[in-house]
């Protein structure tokens, strides 16, 4: 049984981390390449004052930017357009009559409902927005001119990140999923088809009530990771050395069509590997369709056995490739969404060299699937 005061005192404790040390040596790089550069500029254009009391809230900003590049508050307009505002309305109080305390806290309070308002947030900016009302040695004189300093941090910051990130593979800015059909119904297998919709995330984040700091792109993907990983769990250890074919049919790229034809209809395959001469390598794939849409229609009554092929046709010249293929050690839930979301007719298994060890076909995959489910009901 559950003790609450027990999971009250827990939650004062550190939680698991999701990421390892080579992140966090990432982002302690990114900080201080930032930085050093920002206090020294600073120091030399702005004079040290000014730098002193705004540097701090710039390194904040430096540690959300590069330690959690994805989260709204790290964001572009976040960044300069929180800084900006917050430190107008901080230099508008500090000007004012009100005691400083009293110009400090209303700084604070109405940036927070502002950022909140333009969808900027960004807390660093709320310490500048203070910083600007409390005022101080080089802040008071400069007034308004003080968003200038503040504008070539928030900048340099940006388009520090815009550097790092990506050269670190840390998109940046955060891309935007472009809005999807709504889907209907609820299909438990492959990427494309999850069980919730948009609307059922909109309604999640409703009912939560408090800010979440993450994209909503960035939840919605969190979750199909998570469902994926649950079908891989629900379905076993299955993979594609399981239920491949072993029986392969090949042909050469510089084959003639009418050599891969007669290779289809001898064994009536729906698709035929093409791969390279000697090493054994896949090169490429060619499927019925392509060999259908090649023939050449003999003068007489049209009908299949009378179509022919043009002569010169070679097979590397209508074979797709790159073929899409996967490895013996491929989970039965990668197939299921090749080989049904793509709607795939066959899916060529490699080894490490790239070389073809067998053929899936969806026959294939539904034998697997029931080999799993009968599994299952036997455990």
């Amino acid at each position: 049984m559950q003790d609450p005061f027990n999971d009250w005192l827990r939650s004062f404790f550190p939680v698991p981390l999701s990421v390892g040390p080579k992140e966090w040596l990432r982002a302690v790089i990114g900080v201080g390449l930032v930085v050093l550069p920002m206090v020294s500029i600073g120091l030399w254009l702005f004079g040290g004052p000014v730098t002193l009391h705004i540097v701090a809230p710039a390194g904040a900003s430096a540690v959300i930017l590069f330690s959690a590049s994805s989260s709204p508050f790290a964001q572009p307009w976040s960044v300069l357009g929180g800084n900006l505002i917050a430190v107008t309305i901080g230099i508008a109080l500090g000007a004012s009559a009100l005691p400083t305390v009293a110009a400090a806290v209303l700084a604070v309070c109405l940036a927070i409902a502002c950022l909140f308002l333009l969808r900027c947030m960004h807390p660093p900016s709320c310490a500048l927005a203070m910083v600007a009302a409390i005022g101080g040695p080089g802040i008071s004189e400069l007034g308004y001119g003080l968003l200038i300093p503040v504008a070539f941090n928030s900048l340099l910051l940006i388009a520090a990140a815009l550097v790092y990130n990506n050269l670190t593979r840390h998109p940046y800015p955060k891309p935007r999923a472009a809005s999807s059909a709504e889907q209907t119904g609820s299909v438990p297998l492959g990427e494309e088809h999850m069980s919730f919709t948009s609307d059922d995330v909109d309604r999640a984040l409703e009912d939560f009530g408090e800010y979440v700091d993450v994209t909503r792109d960035d939840l919605v993907d969190l979750i199909k990771r998570t469902e994926t990983h649950a079908i891989r769990r629900s379905m076993g250890t299955v993979t594609a050395a399981d239920i491949m074919c072993r029986e392969l049919h090949w042909v050469d790229p510089a084959a003639r069509i009418r050599q891969a034809w007669d290779i289809v209809r001898r064994h009536r395959l729906h698709s035929l590997a093409v791969l390279e001469p000697g090493s054994g390598k896949l090169v490429g794939i060619l499927t019925l369709t392509d060999l259908l849409q090649h023939f050449e229609p003999s003068p007489s009554r049209l009908n299949l056995r009378r179509l022919t092929f043009g002569r010169e046709v070679r097979v590397e010249g209508i074979m797709s490739a790159p073929a899409v293929s996967v490895h013996e050690d491929a989970h039965l839930a990668d197939l299921v969404h090749l080989l049904a979301d793509r709607r795939m007719s066959c899916l060529p298994v490699v080894d490490a060299e790239q070389r073809l060890v067998g053929m899936i076909t969806q026959s294939d995959l539904v034998a697997g699937l029931y080999q799993n489910w009968m599994k299952r009901l036997s455990s």
